[in-house]
C-alpha cells in the first residue's frame, strides 16, 4: 500500500489517516524558521495531532519529536505511520 504524501500551505509534507474510522490523525514534518521554535536545535520535527476531518486543521495540541536522522521527510512519515499502525493495530485508510 502506498502512503500518500501531501503538502500543507507551508510546503511541509504530511500524511493523514484513520484506523478503522476511529478518528483521524495527521503527521507532518515541521522545519522551524524561527530559532526560538527550534527547542532541540535539530532543524526539523515530526509533529502528530488529531484532526476532525481529513485535510482540516488540527483538533488539539500537536506533539513534536526532534529529528536527527538522515532519512528524508517522506521516509520519516512513512516509517512513523507504519510503525504506529503496527503497534496499535487496525486497518489504515489514507486521505
Amino acid at each position: 500500500m502506498e502512503i500518500p504524501i501531501h503538502r500543507d500551505g507551508n510546503g511541509q509534507p504530511y500524511v493523514e489517516w484513520s484506523q478503522e474510522r476511529r478518528g483521524y490523525k495527521r503527521a507532518w514534518i515541521r522545519h522551524p524558521t524561527d530559532p526560538d521554535n527550534d527547542w532541540a536545535g535539530v532543524g526539523r520535527y515530526l509533529n502528530v495531532v488529531r484532526v476532525e476531518e481529513p485535510h482540516t486543521g488540527p483538533a488539539g495540541n500537536s506533539t513534536d519529536f526532534p529529528i536527527s536522522s538522515n532519512l528524508d521527510d517522506e521516509q520519516i512519515l512513512v516509517a512513523f505511520v507504519t510503525a504506529v499502525t503496527s503497534i496499535t493495530g487496525g486497518v489504515l485508510e489514507f486521505y
